[in-house]
């Protein structure tokens, strides 16, 4: 970015950074915001050190007075490690007992009641106990670091997912437990804990590295090969220095230099197979390196239909993955998986497509291609990348046969139908050419493939030939024939019916498909419609409730926080037995999806989705299967989350609606009450100014009249003043809202301006000690000393109204901050709790008192300093009483004011 300097035609570059950037840098970094920072000892393998380090830099953090504790640190027997374990405090494990066995865990529960600073827990990828709230520890962690809890903990590289599959090549050992990469990399530092390869050897021959119990210990002795050590560390260093370059990458976008990022988009194709896994955590280091965004697709076509329950439970499974991983998922539905892929792809800039390559046989490429080589073949201008792994082929499909002839009743009708089609044309056989009838069993073949799909329909191919033969070729009633032209026929006759019926049932199945998409579609469009047209949280909750449950065939319940609790909608549901409204409550909290299919309280009976807008939770949508066994797949899940965000739109709408209309009602009562004060208080100065002359006029005369008459003008005189002071101080309240009072600004000494409220307001004092402590040399301020002095007086008449007879007052005056801070405190009742900020509101009286007080004085007084620009405060003082301060900002130098 360059620039032009104003005294000159030469261009001056500008590298400074980007302050927008800066900005956002700095508003996204955790140390400011109320989440805990998370901190991960990294290392190749196990034994290089890692708790060890954990445990010392706790230890110094602990003797620097940060509150540390242990949540879980496994010393598998080492001495060490248990030696720096002593003196630091320890949250209690908790025991859970499996299968007769007693296993120790880590206590979520207990480390969110203590609550410390900063929580150490061993083995980031471990799993969890059964039955606890988190499947996996990293979720654990989650929770805590969402709870503002900062987290010490470890993990060794092979427990990344993307690195899995590596580690698995490398070592020859799968390991089960893993911790997402993106998990990992939002981690707030990572410090790498290394050792050279031959000392972690020494150490394993020292019995000093740990190894799983139950582990095969040949395995174990293969995995800590030197050659495999090498490569681990060699991932371990590489994964770091990632880390870095992403983190350096990040400043240097801030400080506004050129990134070296080209622009890449990468989509990653994926199926119902074991290599898509594979695919996918290849991908998701590719990404990585390449600092793009990725992308995963699944296209289902015709032939999802034939998946097996296993291949099924593999896709969801797969998209899971992916979505674990940090992938947006996209999910499509075509009939040519190839063209629907590169249709996505040239529509949405993706440069380079994944997709995992299959060998196939000879004999099976002559009747078909893979996706790989359809779009390397088809994909011109693509860069396509295709990964090849040695995985076991499962049958992914039910045969062809094996999935028709499963369904019997479909046949039957088939040949209900060739019969009728038989009967049809049976009148016309000696009326017409025999081979002008084929056309009517063609109209079967294409009405039995419409209906019951493809089977059905070469089935009845092959019989309508069987049937033309036998009821319309002489000799009639035989499966012979005379005329050989009809070895012509027959084959024609059968290859119309194939062609035909198999088009008319993939156009069938596409329909299906079709009808299938716009009925998710019509039951969105549908909820937005009722969602738009009823008003009131109630009703858009019965709205939801019967679109999305006719939709999926499930039990919808609304869970709305309460100041008690939680209410849902309807009452009688499912979803209010105790352990599912504990899932719904925790989903609330942390605005994320928990139950059923979810990685926290998956033994919950229902999903638990958080209706969240504008930051903001505003309820749960619990969605209860009326089939225990039923599961939900990955495009039903994300489905019930577009309408849980559409639900909570409406809420939010909902809200503001009614905000809006409590704010309006506030202010028109706030104005009428205005109108009506402001037009009362100018109708009583008048008579209030001629009782109040008379009663003075009368007083004068005192000496000729009655003692008891007296006593009574003296009464009306006092309690008009005051009545009149009242008037006065509604006037002064209802001419500062409106803005009507211009300040006349003059340059004062306080000194000058405290004496005078004094003198005002010393018949009231009593016995009352008024003490000033006004700091000497002040400089003048400007500022409206009449205004000014009736705050002063209004802040000593509180005080000596919340004061006895023998109570102190202090007054001071000081200079703070570039303003003059003025403070009244006294030694009387103080404030009451919660007050601090209510005394200052029209019309409110501390404690709620009833002694004629109309609680204007003090609103007056906000009124007044606001308008010069200050602010006013109240408090309890330490040693009882009350303390009122409120600041000027219009310091000026005495010099500059005579100017």
């Amino acid at each position: 970015m360059a620039k032009y300097n104003e005294k000159s035609t030469d261009v001056v570059n500008d590298n400074r950074p980007n302050p927008d950037s800066l900005l956002d840098l700095v508003s996204n970094d955790r140390s400011i915001t109320t989440r805990g920072r998370l901190k991960v000892f990294f290392g190749a393998s196990a034994g290089v050190g890692k708790t060890y380090a954990m445990l010392s830099e706790a230890r110094r953090l602990l003797h620097d007075g940060i509150d540390v504790v242990i949540g879980i640190v496994e010393t598998h027997g080492r001495d060490e490690t248990a030696k720096l374990m002593e003196g630091l405090p320890t949250v209690p494990t908790l025991d859970v007992v499996h299968r007769g066995i007693t296993l120790k865990d880590f206590d979520l529960e207990a480390a969110l009641e203590r609550k410390p600073s900063l929580i150490l827990i061993d083995e980031f990828a471990h799993t969890n106990a059964p039955g606890s709230r988190h499947p996996k520890r990293w979720q654990d962690i989650a929770e805590l670091l969402n709870r503002g809890i900062d987290v010490y903990t470890t993990l060794n590289v092979q427990h990344l997912e993307s690195i899995n599959d590596l580690v698995a090549k490398l070592t020859g050992v799968q390991v089960r437990e893993t911790v997402p990469d993106k998990i990992f990399d939002e981690a707030d530092e990572i410090s790498l804990v290394d050792i050279p390869s031959d000392e972690l050897l020494k150490r394993l021959h020292e019995g000093k590295v740990y190894i799983a119990p139950g582990a095969n210990q040949r395995a174990a002795e293969n995995f800590f090969k030197k050659s495999n050590l090498i490569a681990l560390r060699e991932l371990a260093l590489r994964r770091t220095a990632e880390r870095v370059d992403a983190e350096n990458d990040v400043l240097s976008s801030a400080r506004g230099q050129k990134e070296a990022q080209i622009g890449q988009k990468i989509l990653v194709c994926i199926g119902h197979d074991s290599l898509s896994a594979s695919v996918i955590r290849h991908s998701r280091r590719m990404a990585s390196r390449a600092k793009a965004p990725w992308y995963v697709i699944y296209v289902e076509t015709a032939r999802h239909i034939r998946l097996t329950d296993k291949a099924k439970l593999t896709a969801d499974r797969n998209l899971r993955l992916a979505e674990k991983m940090g992938a947006r998922i996209i999910r499509l539905s075509g009939s040519n998986a190839c063209e629907e892929i590169l249709n996505y792809a040239r529509n949405n800039g993706i440069t380079r497509i994944v997709v995992g390559h299959k060998r196939q046989s000879r004999f099976a490429s002559l009747f078909g291609s893979t996706l790989s080589r359809e779009l390397i073949e088809n994909g011109s201008g693509m860069e396509i990348t295709t990964v090849t792994e040695d995985v076991p082929q499962e049958k992914s499909y039910t045969s062809f046969w094996g999935h028709y002839l499963a369904q019997p009743l479909s046949y039957i009708w088939a040949i209900v139908i060739l019969a009728l089609c038989t009967l049809l044309g049976l009148p016309f056989r000696t009326v017409t050419d025999p081979n002008n009838l084929t056309m009517i069993y063609l109209t079967g073949v294409v009405i039995i493939a419409a209906r019951y799909g493809i089977g059905p329909s070469v089935f009845a191919s092959l019989v309508s030939v069987a049937c033309f033969n036998f009821f319309y070729t002489e000799p009639i009633y035989t499966f012979s024939f005379i005329d050989p032209d009809y070895y012509y026929t027959f084959s024609v006759m059968l290859i119309a019916s194939l062609i035909v019926g198999s088009l008319a049932a993939k156009l069938s199945l596409q329909a299906r498909q079709s009808r299938k998409r716009e009925q998710e579609t019509n039951v969105l469009y549908s909820l937005t419609r009722e969602l738009s047209s009823v008003r009131g949280i109630a009703a858009m909750s019965e709205a939801a409730i019967k679109h999305i449950g006719q939709a999926f065939d499930v039990i919808i319940t609304i869970f709305l926080p309460t100041e008690n609790g939680m209410q849902t909608i309807p009452e009688n549901t499912p979803s209010r037995e105790l352990k599912e409204e504990s899932v719904a409550r925790w989903a609330l909290e942390n605005r994320q999806l928990a139950g059923r299919q979810t990685d926290t309280l998956p033994s919950a009976k229902g999903s638990y989705i958080p209706l969240v807008a504008e930051n903001t939770s505003l309820g749960v949508l619990g969605i209860v299967p009326k089939n225990e066994s039923r599961q939900f797949s990955t495009a039903e899940i994300s489905q019930m989350e577009t309408f849980a965000s559409l639900i909570a739109s409406a809420f939010q709408r909902a809200h503001n609606a009614e905000s809006a209309e409590k704010a309006k009602i506030e202010s028109e009562s706030e104005k009428l009450r205005n109108v009506l004060l402001s037009s009362v208080s100018h109708d009583l100065r008048t008579p209030l100014a001629s009782i109040t002359g008379a009663a003075s006029s009368a007083l004068m005369l005192k000496e000729k009249l009655p003692k008891a008459v007296t006593e009574l003008l003296n009464s009306i005189h006092s309690q008009a003043a005051r009545l009149a002071k009242l008037v006065t101080n509604l006037l002064d309240v209802t001419s500062l809202e409106a803005g009507k009072i211009k300040l006349n600004d003059q340059p004062y000494f306080i000194a000058e301006v405290i004496g005078s409220a004094l003198t005002r307001i010393e018949e009231n004092k009593d016995q009352r000690t008024i003490n000033t402590d006004v700091a000497k040399d002040l400089p003048l301020i400007v500022m409206d000393g009449l205004l000014i002095e009736q705050v002063l007086v209004n802040l000593l008449d509180n005080a000596i109204r919340y004061t006895k007879q023998d109570g102190k007052i202090t007054i001071s005056a000081k200079v703070e901050a570039d303003c003059l801070r003025i403070t009244v405190s006294d030694n009387g009742e103080g404030l009451p709790k919660g007050e601090e900020e209510k005394i200052f509101e029209k019309f409110y009286t501390r404690g709620h008192r009833t002694d004629g007080n109309a609680g204007l004085g003090l609103a007056i007084c906000k009124g007044v300093v606001e308008a010069h620009g200050g602010s006013i405060t109240g408090k309890s003082g330490k040693e009882g009483g009350a303390v009122i301060s409120f600041t000027l900002p219009g310091l000026k130098p005495i010099m500059e004011t005579h100017e």
